[in-house]
Parts: C-alpha cells; structure tokens; sequence
C-alpha cells in the first residue's frame, strides 16, 4: 500500500501513520528500470549508460529497458551492474509495449520507472501503472514535443502523476514549461556530467593529428555528435566552405553517424569542400579523436545540454556552438568559447576564424572551459544527485530495510566536505530536495 503521511500532529494520526508505514514493502535494494529507444549513440543514451554504470550497486538494482534492440552502444553497458532487457518494438506504433513492460516490472518487482524524453514517456507511464510501480521520474533532454495540443495534453496529464519532472539546463526548463504549458516550479534540473578521469591532459608528447593523416601544424576545427536534422550540420558545411576560402590548409573533422550522414558526404562533394572534410564513424577512442582537434564546433538548431560541448571543454577545447537551449549555460561567450546565432554561417565562420587565427584566445578559452567543468559538470555530482533522487523517491512508498539504510549512510559518509559543499550548491542552484540537511 502506498501510505500517505499525516496532515494533522495529533498522537492517533502519528500512530495510525506508523502502523501503516509497517505495512509497506521491505526492500534491500531500490529496483529502477531506466527506458530508451534504442541505444544508438546520443546525448541521452549517453547519460543514461553512465547512470547505470555508476550508481551504486549496493543500494540499487539497474534495468535498463531498450523498445528496440540492438544498438551501437550495447556493449558499453556493465552486465555487473544493470540487466539490459530488449523488448523488440514491432514495425509502427506497438500497442503491446505498455504490456511488455509492465510484466517486466512485475518480474524485476520495479520501485522506480526512469524514463527519457517523449519516445518512452507514454509506454512507460502506462507500464509503470500496469506493472504497480509507485514512483515514476521523467526527464526531458533536448527536443520539446509540443507540435500538437494532444502532445501537450498528454504530457501534461502524466506529468502531473509524476514523482519528478526534470530537465537538464535551467533554459531548457523554462523552454518545457512555456511551450507544454507546465508549471514551472514543478520542473527539477539535474545538469549533465562528464567522467574527467577519461579526460586526463597529459598527452606524453603524442601528435594526435597524426591519427587523421595530418602534419602537427594543420588548423582543426571539428564536430562529434549523431548525424541527424536537429543537429544542423549542411549549416558547419556551409560555413566551412567559407573558411577554407580564406584558410585553405584548414581542415574540418566530422565523427558521428546517423541518418543523414550520407547526405551530408553528398553536400560536402556539392559544396566543393570533399578534400578539405574527414568523415568519420564513431570510434572506441573518440577522445583521442577530439584532441585533433583546435577548436569545436556545435551547430545545432536545439540542444537540452550538450554531453558533446562537455566532453570537447573537459578535452581543452574552446568551444563555438549555436545561440539555442542550454548552449549558453555551458559556452560563456568571450570566456568559454563563442556564440553564434542559429542557422548563420556567415556568422560561424567568422567566429572559426577567430579562434583559428589565434593561439592565444583558444588557449585561454580552453583553459576556462576545463574548469568550469571541474566545478559544475562532473560525473560524480551528476550520478550523487540521481541517486539521492531515487532514494528520495523509493523511501516514500517503500520501507528501506536497516541493511539498506546502514548502506545509505556509509554511501553519504564516503563523500568528503568539498562534495558536501559542492552538493548543497547544487541543490540551491536547481531547486531540488536537499540531499544533506
């Protein structure tokens, strides 16, 4: 049973209350099952693996939930630490899905169901119902759907039969609640975080443009991400014609895949910029990849917060991304890197030029952007938060069990004082329930 918490103090409330918290269910560990799409490579499939991957496993059980199987980020996922179940989605829209994943639910015996982003909200809302899950949280990514009032009216039926809404920049969160119609108090942030321990800057004197064929002193601007319309590549292509205009031993590095990544190879053959541009499929050692490059670029038309940009500042990277979504949270313009407006690439290129022209300001916006990744962005305050979160969630219809809550303490005691501090910073900073009183 789900117990409610008194709303009076008298003494026969507060006992009624205690007998009915005795009667919730007794778990050692919090059971999530965390959905996707599939798991190609992409911002959110990206947070997704890492949460997974790093939340404790002593207080919880990972499921990681794919409608579709398969995917080229399968074998990144630790079999130690979550049990991958591909339901296998049929062709068009699958009525079967919400009855699929409610017996998984009720297989696993599923405390909290994780969803992400509009593919997985609906069949997971409805699974979580069917399948007795108690407590459901949803977070939004990036792209907004709001193309139709039913859209709306849907999201925000479930939302409100939420645990926790979240979003993932401060922008984004108020771009969700105009454009869906939502309260805006409701919605929490949880910022994305990267792994700085893949991100180590000594390079041991190794030329890394050596792994495209390139002689140490060639100019490099580059970009990494799915090869899909929201992120507005024919518009890097554009502009990247325009560079090479005025700096033709320029080159242009491309790494990611995706739909559109033939008809990308076609405009660049179009544009006349083929000699000038390296495509590449995704690589086991992209981040060798990235340390080609001298500086990076973002184009999208849309962006929640971008695991890319913080993958490229953790490298050294100053950074030039489009004017859109949580971009300005990561990208302090003049500081961090450079700003361009959406879709201009007069614009782009000159703010290619820019830094390509000058060692000096790449090596201080670089420098800049490393650390306020150290400070805001990691990993380890990224996966601190989602498990308080959890535990904030489960704790309120399940009664934890001493081995648990022993586990619970020992997991908060393991952080020293600056995490502490940097937590509770978090917590102001994104309106959420503080992890430490």
């Amino acid at each position: 049973k789900r117990s409610k918490k008194s709303q009076g103090n008298s003494g026969s409330e507060q006992h009624n209350y205690r007998w009915r918290d005795r009667l919730r269910k007794v778990i050692d560990k919090i059971n999530i099952a965390h959905i996707l799409g599939i798991l190609h490579f992409g911002g959110k499939e990206m947070v997704t693996v890492n949460v997974v991957n790093h939340v404790d496993r002593d207080i919880f059980n990972n499921h990681l939930i794919t409608l579709a199987k398969g995917g080229s980020m399968k074998k990144m996922i630790d079999p130690e630490r979550c049990r991958l179940i591909e339901i296998g989605r049929k062709w068009g829209n699958d009525a079967s899905l919400p009855f699929k994943i409610a017996r998984v639910c009720r297989q696993h015996e599923i405390d909290i169901m994780h969803t992400t982003a509009w593919g997985t909200l609906v069949e997971g809302f409805l699974g979580a119902r069917m399948g007795k899950v108690p407590a459901f949280i949803h977070v939004e990514h990036g792209t907004i759907k709001a193309d139709s009032f039913k859209h709306k009216l849907v999201q925000r039926f479930i939302w409100n039969r939420s645990e926790h809404i979240l979003s993932i920049s401060h922008i984004h969160r108020q771009s969700l609640a105009r454009a869906i119609g939502f309260d805006v108090e409701k919605i929490g942030v949880v910022e994305n975080g990267v792994d700085l321990e893949k991100f180590k800057l000594e390079s041991n004197g190794r030329d890394f443009k050596s792994l495209i064929g390139l002689p140490p002193e060639t100019p490099v601007f580059g970009s990494v991400g799915r090869i899909v319309h929201v992120k507005n590549y024919p518009l890097l292509l554009r502009a990247a014609k325009k560079v090479f205009q005025q700096m033709p031993e320029a080159r242009l590095l491309m790494i990611g895949a995706g739909p559109m990544y033939t008809d990308l190879r076609q405009l660049a053959k179009e544009l006349d910029i083929e000699d000038n541009v390296i495509f590449m499929r995704w690589r086991k050692n992209v981040l060798d990849y990235l340390r080609a490059m001298d500086v990076f670029v973002l184009s999208s038309f849309s962006e929640g917060m971008s695991i890319s940009i913080l993958e490229a500042m953790a490298s050294s990277l100053p950074v030039i991304a489009t004017d859109v979504g949580g971009n300005p949270e990561l990208v302090l313009n003049g500081e961090t890197g450079l700003l361009v407006p959406s879709d201009n690439d007069e614009e782009m290129a000159s703010a290619i030029l820019t830094l390509l022209r000058d060692p000096e300001k790449r090596k201080r916006f670089a420098a800049a952007g490393r650390k306020r990744v150290e400070e805001n962005y990691t990993l380890q305050l990224m996966i601190r938060r989602y498990e308080q979160l959890y535990i904030n969630a489960a704790r309120k219809y399940r009664t934890f069990s001493p081995e648990l809550e022993e586990k619970i303490r020992a997991r908060n005691q393991a952080f020293d004082d600056n995490m502490t501090r940097k937590l509770r910073e978090f917590d102001e900073r994104n309106a959420l329930e503080p992890m430490y009183s």
